[in-house]
């Protein structure tokens, strides 16, 4: 392969099975991902209990955001399964159940889980973005976790913000404005936590050729880290893309393809794009994450 100045920005994505339920997956750490953050995500196959043995209450020192992801690209909202999540202390514990898709987000600190995905119609991608460069959990003993089992929340229950229901609309033609009137012919929602700095945006693509941004011909750059992933949607084989991709990074326009499942980071103040699916054999995922959040969200530092 031909020397890049960029390729280090540009990493395919690593995948592996085990014998859970959570079949194929990868997990992308901060030294893979050259900032401190923690990426995992994968396709579950089969219902049941979600994470590892004693599968109790957990938490951890960053925050993070837990996401249920529908990978239909015709209908990303529905998630084609019934999801069970614990969250919250001895006083305030409650169950949140939710069937599309959804996202949680967990404080630094916060005392969450176990989780169980009571029914699966289809399969759907599980993601969990960290704060951290590492994903390390602590239990939370029994002695400070309530007896029995927690109520179901309701809409009045305090820990309610915590889960949002994502909410899609039609990303059609002109989506960008008067510059740009390509059609993906998908779907998109985005994120913005309350409670931390975090965005994302998760998307259908579904046709070609497609170009992304305002100005879809020139470069642009950002005050704030971003990684681009590029996510097959077959969960039958997550590592399978089923496109292909442009990408253009820094002054020089240095050119990549990608054809297979891929993130690329773009360091604030990074020149990057045009951006443009030349080819689709199958629908795919595209997201956009803010780890630390936009400027507008940003911490010092962050």
């Amino acid at each position: 392969m031909a020397r890049t100045k960029y390729g280090h920005l540009v990493k395919k994505l690593p995948f592996a099975y085990d014998k859970s339920g959570y079949r194929q997956g990868t997990k992308l750490d901060g030294a893979f991902l050259g900032m401190d953050v923690h990426i995992k995500y994968g396709a579950y196959w089969s219902a049941g209990r979600v994470g590892e043995a004693p599968y109790g209450i957990h938490k951890h020192n960053f925050n993070q955001v837990l996401l249920w992801l529908g990978a239909d690209c015709h209908d990303l909202s529905e998630l084609g399964a019934e999801i069970e999540l614990s969250l919250g202390d001895k006083k305030e514990r409650d169950r949140h159940v939710f069937t599309s898709s959804s996202a949680v987000y967990i404080s630094k600190a916060f005392p969450h889980f176990p989780a169980t995905i009571n029914r699966m119609d289809k399969r759907f991608i599980y993601l969990e973005i960290s704060q951290s460069p590492e994903c390390k959990t602590r239990a939370v003993p029994a002695s400070q976790a309530a007896a029995g089992e927690a109520p179901l929340a309701t809409w009045f229950s305090k820990n309610s913000k915590r889960v949002s229901h994502l909410t899609f609309h039609r990303k059609s033609a002109w989506h960008y404005g008067p510059l740009n009137r390509d059609d993906s012919g998908g779907s998109i929602a985005e994120l913005h936590c309350p409670d931390f700095p975090f965005g994302m945006m998760w998307e259908s693509i579904r046709k070609a050729p497609y170009r992304f941004g305002p100005v879809p011909d020139k470069p642009h750059v950002h005050t704030y880290n971003e990684f681009l992933f590029f996510i097959g949607a077959d969960t039958d084989d997550l590592s399978h893309l089923g496109a292909e991709v442009e990408m253009y990074m820094g002054r020089e326009g240095e050119k990549h393809v990608i054809t297979e499942p891929t993130v690329v980071f773009q360091p604030r103040g990074f020149p990057h794009c045009p951006l443009v699916v030349t080819k689709i054999e199958k629908p795919f995922i595209f997201s956009v994450v803010y780890p630390f959040g936009t400027a507008a969200q940003q911490q010092p530092g962050a």
